[in-house]
């Protein structure tokens, strides 16, 4: 693994935009909490990043706050005014996800997270993270379907059950709006 670069499992928090820049900041962006092993490393490499920008500078700049807050939540922002590049959205399988998708996807959506943490001098001094990728394991919507891959039949079974109503083996074909008719009630 590249030095300052984190692959980890989170879940998606907070406002989720992944559609089309909106807002009062005309940007897409999504938060997520670093675990603690992470923060940890990242807290430690961003002193080596820090003691680095201290060797590119001249002049008195401020330091910025990292890009993460003492829990670890990441706010990211992307796309419209800031600058940043969407992220790489890919599934499980690796293939990259529609912008239909990512368009509902929010908050409780599980995802891995590759990002890196590089340093800048201007307009301040400072850490940030940029997010490299993200590969949704289990995609939460805002109407509240989850899809978390495929099942095997007995899996959805079990989570259904059994129920009155249509059976495969036992077609009852009608159609919709005909009314029931009486034994004997055509003419022909």
């Amino acid at each position: 693994m590249s030095k300052n670069r984190y692959v980890f499992s989170t879940t998606l928090e907070g406002f989720i935009n992944l559609g089309e820049p909106s807002g009062k900041y005309n940007n897409c962006c999504f938060s997520f909490r670093l675990p603690d092993s992470v923060l940890e490393e990242a807290e430690k490499d961003r002193e080596e990043l820090l003691a680095w920008v201290e060797t590119k500078v001249t002049g008195r700049l401020s330091t910025n706050v990292p890009k993460w807050d003492e829990d670890g939540l990441v706010k990211y922002s992307f796309d419209g005014d800031t600058g940043r590049a969407r992220p790489v959205f890919v599934d499980t399988n690796g293939d990259p996800i529609d912008a239909n998708v990512l368009k509902p996807i929010a908050k409780g959506t599980k995802v891995k997270i590759a990002c890196q943490q590089v340093p800048y001098t201007k307009p301040a001094k400072g850490t940030t993270l940029k997010v490299l990728g993200v590969q949704v394991i289990q995609l939460q919507t805002m109407n509240g379907a989850s899809d978390s891959g495929s099942l095997s039949t007995e899996d959805v079974v079990a989570m259904f059950g059994k129920t009155e109503g249509f059976k495969a083996s036992e077609p009852q074909v009608r159609q919709a709006n005909a009314e029931p008719v009486a034994a004997g009630g055509y003419d022909f």
